[in-house]
């Protein structure tokens, strides 16, 4: 007997089972790769739901610091914040008058936890905040928080908060920034609310933040008059909106500035759509017949031999194939050079510039800074837009108001250096901004230009801007706006530049309308000979006295 036969082989032994298969299930390394696999299948399914458990809680955490802000004051969270606001810097007129400050106040907060009655308060409170929704209250109140109800309370609303003695009412210091003359420079001050800001709030935020107080070049009592008159003006010719800007020709001091409609910078959020543009600086308009008296400072800077001529006009200007220009106002049929300026001629305009060129209209205007963006310390100024293609058409287009669209601002800028002796000077708002003085033009362009306002308001198109006991010069403006790619013929801008004294100006002032629509008996008021110029009149007959002390106006 061999030695193997004191072994049982039974993995040998033959079965009988029909399903016999050759395949062996045997305890080798197959086996243990199988396990491997299982065994990190089982570590990576508990690393998964571990993390989904932790972003769960994260989750949560989060929630719960977000309903503990809501439901929770920390009045130390604030002290920083606080702080920095109760040293900003305040806003004054050039006169020192207070425009803009901080202020402390309470905010009121509500710890319904603690309300000893809750519908004798709620009562009480309905009483003191008649202002709030219907069911405000009832809906605080059926909740467990402590919530903030109102901010900045007046000292009325504060003292019968504090008559109320329930040990659930909260106040807590805050601070609040408020402008003194509400709309009046709004457009300038722009607002502080929280962490927005807007305008001089805004883009002088770094000096204000540092307690540095701002000196506006602007004049509250001059302010106010000019308000007052063009919001008038406003509503007498029925018009979209209103500008006025009064500066001095020889600094670049802006010494008001109102644009309408204004708003309430102390309300923030009653501020209505549009309302917050500043339009002297924010808005562009083709600004038509007032463009036209820099064909004459072309014709005396280039010493041109056309001061004696005479124009036809009477057959108009064929300036496209489908575009005829003419002088229906004018019933001459030749007109002399100044008179293209006291009638305010389109067909003389485009003769003037035909014979002076395009690229000495391009170089006045670059002189003139009218194709560059204005750079005023602590406002935004937006970019005069000129033509794309700046050919023959264009070119005599602008010669008459058309072509190009400029801001307010940047009309008076380059009136200042056509009356001011031929000074490029640039706007200014704060007081502490450096002025710079360069001549552009001629003395005796500058000395030309004011005879020719002058003549305007004498015996032109701008009689109605006379003002009893000040020689005056400027000119009208009237452009018609465009729709849809064509001009509309009732829609129109309307304006008045002009300067004074006109023998020596200080002082530029413009008034501008968009969309006067009053119908009078006479005829429709949308021109700037009767819109603006009139203005311009009673603006200016209020504040000259301020302005200058020897113009007051001796009364009978």
């Amino acid at each position: 007997m061999f030695e193997s036969d004191k072994y049982f082989f039974e993995n040998v032994i033959p079965t009988k089972r029909k399903d016999f298969s050759t395949n062996l299930k045997l305890n080798d390394s197959n086996d243990l790769l199988d396990n491997q696999k299982k065994a990190e299948l089982l570590f990576f399914s508990r690393k998964v739901n571990k993390t989904i458990f932790m972003g769960i809680i994260f989750f949560f955490l989060i929630i719960f610091f977000k309903v503990q802000k809501v439901f929770f004051y920390f009045p130390e969270s604030n002290l920083t914040n606080n702080f920095s606001q109760q040293n900003r810097g305040k806003i004054f007129d050039r006169n020192g008058e207070l425009i803009a400050t901080n202020i402390d106040t309470k905010d009121f907060y509500l710890d319904t936890r603690k309300i000893l009655d809750k519908e004798k308060l709620k009562e009480k409170l309905k009483e003191i905040f008649p202002n709030k929704k219907k069911f405000f209250f009832d809906e605080i109140l059926e909740k467990r928080q402590y919530i903030k109800v109102k901010s900045y309370l007046t000292v009325n609303e504060e003292n019968k908060l504090k008559r109320l003695g329930d040990p659930s009412i909260m106040l807590h210091s805050s601070i609040k920034r408020i402008y003194l003359q509400h709309n009046l420079f709004s457009h300038l001050t722009g607002f502080k609310s929280l962490d927005l800001k807007s305008k001089i709030e805004k883009n002088l935020d770094s000096q204000l933040k540092e307690g540095k107080n701002i000196n506006l070049t602007l004049d509250l009592r001059i302010q106010h008059m000019v308000h007052e008159e063009l919001l008038k003006s406003l509503r007498l010719y029925n018009a979209n909106s209103a500008v006025s800007i009064i500066m001095n020709v020889n600094n670049g001091e802006i010494i008001s500035l109102v644009s309408l409609p204004d708003f309430n910078p102390n309300h923030p959020e009653d501020i209505k759509a549009f309302t917050e543009n500043n339009l002297a600086f924010e808005a562009r308009y083709e600004m038509g017949s007032t463009l036209k008296i820099f064909n004459a400072a072309l014709v005396y800077e280039n010493n041109l031999p056309l001061e004696n001529t005479e124009f036809e006009i009477e057959e108009g200007y064929q300036i496209t194939s489908a575009k005829l220009i003419k002088d229906d106002h004018i019933k001459k049929s030749k007109i002399s050079f100044d008179e293209i300026f006291t009638q305010s001629s389109n067909v003389g305009s485009i003769k003037i510039l035909e014979k002076v060129g395009i690229k000495k209209q391009k170089n006045l205007f670059k002189k003139l800074n009218i194709d560059n963006q204005i750079s005023l310390n602590g406002l935004n100024v937006v970019k005069n837009k000129l033509p794309k293609y700046w050919d023959s058409v264009a070119s005599k287009s602008i010669s008459y108001g058309y072509g190009l669209s400029i801001s307010p601002i940047s009309l008076v800028s380059a009136y200042s250096s056509l009356v001011n002796g031929g000074y490029k000077i640039s706007p200014k708002i704060n007081l502490e901004t450096n002025y710079h003085k360069e001549r552009v033009l001629k003395e005796s362009t500058s000395k030309k230009i004011n005879f020719l306002l002058s003549e305007v308001v004498k015996k032109g198109t701008g009689k109605k801007a006379k003002v009893e006991g000040i020689d005056v010069g400027g000119k009208t403006g009237t452009s018609k706006k465009l729709e849809n790619g064509t001009y509309s013929e009732k829609k129109v801008i309307t304006s008045f530049i002009g300067a004074f004294p006109i023998n020596k100006p200080k002082y530029l002032a413009l008034v501008l309308f968009d969309e006067p629509t009053r119908n009078t008996k006479e005829s429709l008021e949308n021109f700037g000979s009767n819109t603006a110029a009139p203005t311009f009149s009673r603006i200016i007959t209020k504040i000259s006295p301020i302005l200058d002390r020897n113009n007051y106006i001796k009364l009978n």
